[in-house]
């Protein structure tokens, strides 16, 4: 078993192929005919300062592990990875997997600080750092969120950490058509409302408008009920429901059921049209719908419905050769970037 560096390299050195793969939780992205390099022994938490709001932690360390050492101290990941039960830190990271809450903070580019390495020659070095105003120039460490580890090998993260909001309110509108619902979600960003996560969700008739909102137990309802008449009288729902039990609201990927799974990257002018394209999948969108996910039978007819849209995809779940989906991704930067760190072309 990996257990720390040195393993690494020297498996590194010893093939001249290899995969990396972490918890197994998005079994899509490791179809490769190539030797797995199992980081799950890696794991454990190196440094947590909550004084500072930094965390380092090893790549293969379980995500629920470092949720649970986070929520002792009343904090939290902002960018929400997915997952948590089966996933690891670094898989959330490589992945770029993030759940509705990323809405209000942003992605795991704007919470990573640093990261150790090991690239394709084996060698090892730290990138980043472990303070939270940083030195300019390409940050290596950023840039290899939603790298899938083919790029160079991640050992360690360094994160920085939020406090995270004691009590929480979530909002079900409902719209008689998706565009309602779409045009509503532009209201609601534009508010002076600061939501904590915003999706859309497309029902056989309309669709409906999930908002979330976050604060102190003395002020949040006063702030919800505020919201709810704004929400009313600036966009007509159909209807208004202030949802009592949560716990399995903000669960994005809860009953999208289906042999494939693909998370989606759009704009919101875009939805209106993929949406119509996919009608008969699962599908939900996240993020006021700059991000979605899809669930259908056919991973291929996805691929495809993407590529006609100028749209690109990862695939989680389901039986294809490569999880990217759609429009081909063309990248000068990433070429060098590439080029310089795995030469060989070792990691696939």
């Amino acid at each position: 078993m990996i257990a720390n560096e040195k393993d690494i390299q020297a498996f590194v050195k010893a093939h001249a192929r290899l995969h990396v793969r972490g918890r197994g939780s998005k079994p899509a992205l490791h179809q490769v005919d190539a030797p797995a390099l199992d980081l799950s022994g890696l794991r454990g938490i190196v440094d947590y300062q909550p004084q500072e709001f930094t965390l380092t932690v090893r790549a293969g360390t379980a995500l629920r592990e470092v949720m649970a050492a986070l929520a002792e101290q009343g904090q939290y990941l902002p960018f929400d990875p997915l997952l948590a039960d089966s996933a690891s830190i670094g898989g959330a990271v490589a992945s770029n997997l993030s759940g509705s809450r990323r809405h209000r903070y942003g992605g795991a580019r704007d919470f990573v600080l640093g990261a150790s390495v090991v690239d394709g020659t084996g060698q090892a070095y730290t990138v980043g750092g472990k303070v939270v105003k940083n030195a300019a120039g390409f940050d290596l460490a950023k840039f290899l969120v939603g790298s899938l580890g083919r790029y160079a090998i991640m050992t360690e993260l360094t994160f920085k950490v939020f406090p995270d909001v004691p009590q929480f309110r979530s909002l079900r509108f409902r719209y008689e058509a998706l565009a309602a619902a779409l045009e509503a979600s532009y209201a609601l960003n534009g508010s002076r409302f600061e939501l904590d996560a915003l999706d859309i969700v497309p029902g056989a008739v309309g669709a409906e408008l999930l908002a979330r909102l976050g604060g102190f137990r003395e002020t949040l309802p006063a702030r919800v009920e505020g919201f709810s008449q704004f929400v009313s009288k600036a966009t007509a729902p159909q209807q208004v429901e202030v949802i009592q039990d949560e716990s399995s609201l903000w669960d994005c990927l809860a009953g999208l059921n289906g042999p494939c799974l693909a998370k989606v990257t759009l704009a919101p002018r875009q939805l209106l049209a993929l949406d119509a394209a996919l009608d008969g999948a699962n599908r939900r969108y996240t993020l006021a719908g700059n991000s979605g996910f899809v669930a259908c039978e056919d991973a291929g007819w996805l691929d495809d419905v993407l590529a006609r849209h100028g749209l690109r995809g990862l695939l989680l779940r389901g039986d294809v050769p490569c999880p990217l989906l759609g429009l081909p991704l063309e990248n000068v930067l990433a070429a060098r970037v590439k080029a310089t760190l795995d030469p060989l072309g070792k990691l696939v």
